[in-house]
């Protein structure tokens, strides 16, 4: 990792994502309070609000010419087509953060962070996965519980979540969400452990050119 001359750091990218249904923002909503530092990037989606949803808080709820404006103003840092609709991270929830040394996580699928990756290698890229045996099972117990998708829609969900399932030598560390304040603990683990090496290779690199 670069050290700014200045000595300033740049903040912690994390990106957490995994299969539709696994419980991506049910796990990051329990490990958030032992990562204070770390703030969410909001993602903006065109599908529709489900009703426990907040606008600004867990999406930017926005139509299709509205998505169609942002990718042509170039103001998203990623986006991908997801089950019929289409998500992504504006800039300014990432870049600007960063800079200032914040922490950010970016809660996403598994296409947005193989770009993350390619645009932040540095990142930290942790892959929530169901627990092994009855991973179909759990990601349609999940799915159909949120009473948003119809059969063909769960269907479509469970084929993508075969392919997502193939991609985790993307990314750094994979966590298994067989109980939900476990893996949030895992997760919180893995985040604090990563902020402290990187700590040190900090004090080390400014020890070596002072």
């Amino acid at each position: 990792m670069s050290v700014e001359s200045a000595g300033h750091q740049r903040g912690l990218l994390l990106v957490l994502s995994g299969p539709s249904g696994v419980g991506k923002d049910t796990v990051w909503r329990a490990a958030a309070p032992c990562l204070p530092s770390v703030q969410k990037a909001v993602t903006c989606t065109t599908r529709a609000r489900r009703p426990n949803e907040v606008e600004g808080v867990d999406y930017f709820f926005v139509s299709d010419a509205e998505f169609d404006r942002l990718l042509r103003d170039n103001l998203l840092l990623e986006w991908a087509n997801v089950h019929a609709h289409r998500v992504g991270i504006p800039v300014s929830s990432v870049s600007g953060r960063m800079e200032r040394g914040e922490d950010v996580i970016c809660i996403i699928e598994v296409q947005g962070a193989r770009r993350i990756r390619e645009l932040y290698p540095e990142a930290l890229l942790i892959f929530l996965k169901p627990p092994p045996g009855r991973e179909a099972d759990t990601l349609k117990e999940r799915i159909v519980g949120r009473g948003a998708a119809d059969d063909a829609e769960v269907e479509r969900r469970l084929q993508t979540a075969t392919w997502e399932l193939g991609q985790t030598d993307l990314y750094d560390h994979q966590i298994i969400n067989d109980q939900v304040e476990r893996a949030a603990s895992e997760l919180c683990e893995v985040v604090l452990r990563e902020k402290e090496q990187r700590q040190e290779e900090t004090a080390g690199g400014k020890r070596e050119t002072g």
